[in-house]
């Protein structure tokens, strides 16, 4: 039990890692890792999608806040605002499981696309199970 429960979290934040994490290290069969990594990827774009702002209004309560020269335009915020200017909501969503994990994607899915839920929830649900297929398969048969 202790293990569905770990690929589960592990797939609702750092998705790329529970595939191998349910077939190598806990050996689960290809299905049991195919519904574990889906449903806790999606439970994870769920959550994040609609606490995510929430979560970001919460922290400064515990963290100092960041100095007014600090540097805005990073490398990692150029990629996001790039990714999201050249590929929009699709791109985020695509993206998001391997490249940029769950917690990130529905955060930016929320803050751009808000106006469009339905939709941004249902694309990022959709390459929640894309990706949960394609990298199952690969670890399991190739």
């Amino acid at each position: 039990m202790i293990e569905i429960i770990n690929v589960f979290l592990l797939s609702a934040v750092k998705f790329f890692g529970a595939p191998p994490l349910a077939h190598y290290v806990y050996d689960l069969s290809y299905i049991e890792t195919l519904i574990i990594t889906t449903s806790g990827g999606v439970f994870g774009v769920f959550l994040f999608f609609y606490f995510g702002s929430r979560i970001v209004q919460f922290f400064p309560i515990f963290f100092k806040p960041m100095p007014k020269n600090r540097k805005i335009f990073t490398k990692k915020n150029k990629f996001y605002v790039g990714m999201i200017k050249k590929y929009g909501l699709i791109g985020i969503a695509l993206f998001s499981p391997i490249l940029i994990s769950i917690p990130v994607g529905a955060f930016l899915a929320a803050r751009f696309f808000s106006h469009q839920s339905f939709i941004a929830l249902t694309f990022l649900c959709l390459s929640v199970l894309f990706w949960s297929v394609v990298l199952t398969t690969f670890i399991y048969f190739i």
